[in-house]
């Protein structure tokens, strides 16, 4: 870096306040709103200058629940960001929740534009996650150059009288930084890590080079395509560096603060009493998953385009055996939704936002642990992908009949119609794994920006695991007997709900059914590693 870079990079965060609060009397009334405060305000930091040409205040006064039309024809909050210097200039825009807050944000809609193109699309603020999460990752803007954002926030029409007489405020917070210092992580990973070029078709074998052989259907393999090391990708942020393959990629990051305890009922294990009895269990038995000060460990599943690691969790060593559920790399058995029958429920959210099962297990985990520690500063809110798109008839997908049998009851998704299994089709071709969320028309699944969540099937198979052939990743070393939760949509078949899982390589399980719980989240590393090498014995070290 030279040293004019230096010298204009000077103060890295910026903070806005930005209050909503939506206030319900004993019965609703037309909503109103108005702006307080001064009309223009500026504020400067580095290189960057933020103006609010609305004022600093936003009140929802007497809000009273309204349509998705007219929540966008309320006047908006909107606020400028100005690159004043003469580098490029990284940012994001994220919202701080209120500790006071009474009010659940599942209940808050917003949108938010700016006049370069982005549209963030209509959603519940819970989609992005609690606490503080980012509303918009990361941005450049060139010397000289400014952006305008436009906020929208309403309250859903959905809101029943739970949420009269309470309170919901948040604040905008701009955060700008050094992209270099921020990438000093993915600087010690390419030192430690030389980047390979992706073979020709690598996507249908295993890491390890095993494949299926359609004329046997027998599981073979071809030295030629072992693949171990650092790859890349694009995914929505820009360019993403992940791990495939045998690779030493191992991170320690969080602890347990106290003995934490899951739910045993029949054979599975739940993260609370109260979900192990939803479940159906009578009987439900405290079994100490983790002690006070057992350390937290994870598997860099990839540098995430915006700097940021995305991380799966590993259990209390880095060398789980997996024997039994507190010696493994989960933190719960359970199943992914306690119904099945109907496609929606292949969702991590369904109905336009109910939390799936599995959901509330990952949040309840997360909440009581990194959530409620230091740790969860360093937590962003990452994006996650339930791809719901391309649901339609398995036939329509060429599916080879001979593979899958009668077609006119499996309807598949486009992870495995398109991308993910194609040696099952008639005419087969390359699996794709991609980064980038699929857009979908249904009211279940989408993109999410959350504290916590799962793995996708793609990233399992950048990750060196294939469709149906047994192999041998970081993920899933040797004979591992955990198989494990995704967040990606398989199929409906014979009327129930489908999920990919890692069962000895790639495949659907019915979302009814039990499997294993890995958490994954999206760290930022400002500061790097603080020791390590990524091996077993000697893992990175992020504080």
């Amino acid at each position: 870096m030279n040293k004019t870079r230096k010298k204009y990079i000077v103060l890295v965060i910026v903070t806005i306040v930005v209050s909503v609060v939506a206030l319900l009397g004993a019965s609703y009334a037309l909503l109103t709103m108005t702006l307080e405060g001064d009309k223009t305000i500026t504020l400067t930091a580095g290189i960057l200058k933020v103006d609010f040409t609305d004022g600093n205040y936003i009140n929802l006064d007497n809000a009273a629940p309204i349509s998705d039309a007219q929540g966008q024809k309320l006047t908006p909050y909107t606020f400028t960001i100005t690159n004043t210097g003469n580098i490029n200039a990284y940012y994001h825009v994220s919202l701080e929740e209120e500790d006071t807050n009474t009010l659940d944000n599942i209940y808050i809609r917003m949108k938010l534009t700016n006049n370069k193109g982005y549209d963030s699309g209509i959603s519940n603020v819970n989609m992005y996650g609690t606490g503080t999460f980012n509303i918009k990752s990361e941005e450049v803007l060139e010397p000289g150059d400014k952006v305008t954002y436009t906020l929208w926030m309403w309250l859903d029409e959905t809101a029943d009288n739970s949420a009269q007489g309470k309170e919901y405020k948040s604040k905008i917070v701009v955060t700008s930084y050094d992209r270099e210092q921020k990438s000093l992580a993915l600087k010690q990973i390419l030192e430690d890590n030389e980047v390979q070029e992706e073979k020709t078709n690598m996507f249908n074998y295993t890491s390890n080079g095993d494949y299926m052989d359609m004329s046997s259907m027998s599981q073979q393999n071809n030295p030629e395509y072992v693949t171990n090391g650092l790859y890349s990708i694009e995914d929505e942020d820009g360019t993403s560096y992940y791990y495939r393959g045998n690779v030493d990629n191992n991170v320690q990051f969080g602890e347990y603060k106290s003995d934490y305890y899951v739910y045993q009922g029949d054979s599975n294990y739940y993260q609370s009493e109260a979900s192990c009895k939803e479940a159906g269990n009578a009987t439900c038995t405290p079994v100490k998953l983790a002690s006070t000060g057992d350390k937290m460990y994870w598997k860099i599943v990839r540098v995430n385009g915006d700097g940021s690691l995305r991380l799966i969790y590993n259990g209390v060593s880095t060398n789980p055996t997996n024997a039994d559920l507190v010696s493994s790399s989960a933190i719960g058995l359970t199943p992914y939704n306690l119904e099945g029958n109907d496609p929606k429920y292949t969702g991590y959210t369904y109905d336009n936002g109910t939390d799936s099962f599995i959901k509330k297990e990952v949040d309840t985990w997360y909440s009581n642990t990194l959530g409620s520690s230091s740790y969860d500063s360093k937590v962003s809110s990452g994006r996650f992908c339930s791809d719901s798109s391309g649901y339609k008839n398995a036939s329509e997908y060429d599916v080879n009949a001979e593979i899958m049998g009668d077609l006119t009851e499996v309807y598949l998704y486009s992870s495995m119609g398109d991308r993910l299994a194609n040696f099952m089709k008639n005419s087969p071709g390359n699996n794709e794994p991609t980064l980038k969320c699929p857009d979908t028309d249904e009211t279940y699944g989408g993109s999410y920006r959350l504290k916590a969540g799962l793995i996708t099937a793609d990233e399992l198979t950048l990750a060196g695991e294939s469709t149906y052939v047994v192999g041998n990743s970081y993920l899933n070393p040797g004979d591992s007997e955990i198989y494990y939760w995704s967040m990606t949509p398989a199929a409906f078949i014979g009327g129930i709900a489908c999920v990919w899982f890692e069962n000895e390589g790639l495949s659907n399980y019915y979302v009814d059914d039990s499997s294993a719980v890995r958490p994954v989240i999206n760290v930022t590393t400002e500061n790097g590693f603080t020791s390590g090498d990524g091996s077993t014995e000697n893992p990175y070290v992020i504080n």
